[in-house]
C-alpha cells in the first residue's frame, strides 16, 4: 500500500466540502431478538406467543451508502427517492434526520408505496427467516418523472451523484435509467459512480461498480473466478466496450480492480486474521471511493482509501458497519507496522 497516513488526512479534510447526492433504493434494515420457545400461548389463537427484545434500525440499501458517506466526513448529502406514508418511513426519514442528510426530495408517499423494509429476527440459532416490506413496490412515471426534475435542479450543485438499484421491482428500471442518462449527459462536471445489482448494461459512461458475480452475469457467461486479475481484467473491458465510461470491480479477498479506456489500476485485499461479515461492504467502497474521487484524489489513493475503509466494515460482524477517518488510519497504521 503506497498511500501515507498525512495523504489520507489531506484528502479527508476536503470531504466535508463535498456536496453528493444518492439516488436509489433506500431501505431500512430491522433487526430485534427473537425467542420461539416461550411456552405462552395466546388467548385469542392459542398459537405460542414470541418474545422480541432489543428492536434496532439502521439505513439500509441505498441508505447504506449514505450513512457510510457521512461517517467519512461528508457533510452535505442530498437524497433522491420514495419512502411511504407509514411507521417504517417514519423511522428512515428520523434516521436521516439524525445524520443531517437533506431530505427534500424524498418523497413521502401516501398510497401504492410501502417503505422499502428488510426486517431481520435473530434468533439463539442466528438470523431467522426474513420479512421484507416494499421491494416489490410500483412506482408511477408520474412520480419518477417528478424526481427526474429533481435531479436535474440539483445536478448544477453537485461534486458527485451515486446511482443505487437493488430491488427486484426497483425505482430505476432499465428504461428510468435511460433516462437518467440523459440529464447525467448535461452536467459532465459531476462524477457519477453507479451500483447496479440486475441493470448494470442500462447505465452508460459513466462509473460502474461491480462484483464478479454481477460481471459474470452482464458479459453472459457462468463464473468469473475473483482471484484470476487478467481474467477480471479481460471481461471487464469486454463490459465496457458496451457501456463506456470505467469500472470498479470488486474482487472480495483478492481486492479491488479498476479498469477504464486509458489505464488499469489494482489493489490487493488486506489479510484480516479474525472473522469477517462481508454484507454491506460494497455499499463502503462505493461511498469511500465516491467521496475520495469527489476531493480530487487519484483513482490509485481512492482505491487505497475504499480498501481500508472496506477493511473495516467487514470486521463489525451483524450489522452493515462503517468506517471513520480514525478506523482507517488505525487500519493503515497495523499494516504499517506488521
Amino acid at each position: 500500500m503506497t498511500i501515507k497516513s498525512t495523504k489520507i488526512r489531506q484528502i479527508f479534510q476536503k470531504t466535508s466540502n463535498l456536496h453528493i447526492g444518492v439516488i436509489g433504493d433506500f431501505a431500512v434494515d430491522f433487526y430485534y431478538g427473537i425467542n420461539q420457545q416461550t411456552q405462552e400461548f395466546s388467548v385469542e389463537t392459542g398459537k405460542e406467543v414470541f418474545w422480541g427484545t432489543q428492536p434496532i434500525t439502521s439505513l439500509g440499501a441505498a441508505g447504506n451508502v449514505v450513512q457510510n458517506l457521512t461517517a467519512l466526513g461528508v457533510q452535505n448529502i442530498q437524497v433522491f427517492g420514495c419512502v411511504g406514508n407509514d411507521i417504517f418511513g417514519r423511522e428512515m426519514k428520523h434516521l436521516f434526520q439524525n445524520l443531517n442528510v437533506d431530505t427534500t426530495y424524498l418523497k413521502s408517499l401516501s398510497s401504492g408505496w410501502d417503505t422499502c423494509t428488510y426486517t431481520k429476527p435473530m434468533s439463539v440459532n442466528g438470523e431467522e427467516n426474513r420479512l421484507d416490506f416494499g421491494t416489490h413496490n410500483a412506482l408511477s412515471e408520474e412520480v419518477f418523472g417528478q424526481i427526474l426534475l429533481d435531479i436535474e435542479s440539483a445536478l448544477s450543485q453537485l461534486n458527485v451523484l451515486i446511482i443505487n438499484q437493488q430491488f427486484p421491482n426497483p425505482l430505476l428500471t432499465p428504461q428510468r435509467i435511460q433516462q437518467l442518462n440523459n440529464i447525467l449527459s448535461k452536467f459532465p462536471d459531476c462524477l457519477y459512480v453507479a451500483d447496479l445489482r440486475a441493470y448494470g448494461l442500462h447505465i452508460k459512461n459513466i462509473i460502474l461498480k461491480v462484483n464478479t458475480e454481477e460481471l459474470a452475469r452482464l458479459v453472459e457467461i457462468s463464473v468469473i473466478d475473483e482471484a484470476d486479475e487478467m481474467t477480471c481484467c479481460k471481461h471487464g473491458k469486454t463490459l465496457l466496450n458496451q457501456i463506456g465510461g470505467s469500472l470498479v470491480i470488486t474482487r472480495g479477498e483478492h481486492g479491488i480492480l479498476y479498469i477504464d479506456a486509458n489505464e488499469t489500476q489494482s489493489v490487493k485485499a488486506l489479510k484480516l486474521n479474525t472473522e469477517i461479515d462481508t454484507v454491506g461492504a460494497g455499499d463502503t467502497v462505493v461511498a469511500a471511493f465516491s467521496a475520495s474521487r469527489g476531493t480530487g484524489a487519484s483513482i490509485k489513493e481512492a482505491l487505497e482509501i475504499a480498501n481500508l475503509a472496506a477493511a473495516i466494515t467487514v470486521q463489525k460482524l451483524h450489522q452493515t458497519g462503517t468506517a471513520n477517518l480514525q478506523e482507517i488510519l488505525e487500519q493503515k497504521s497495523k499494516i504499517d507496522n506488521y
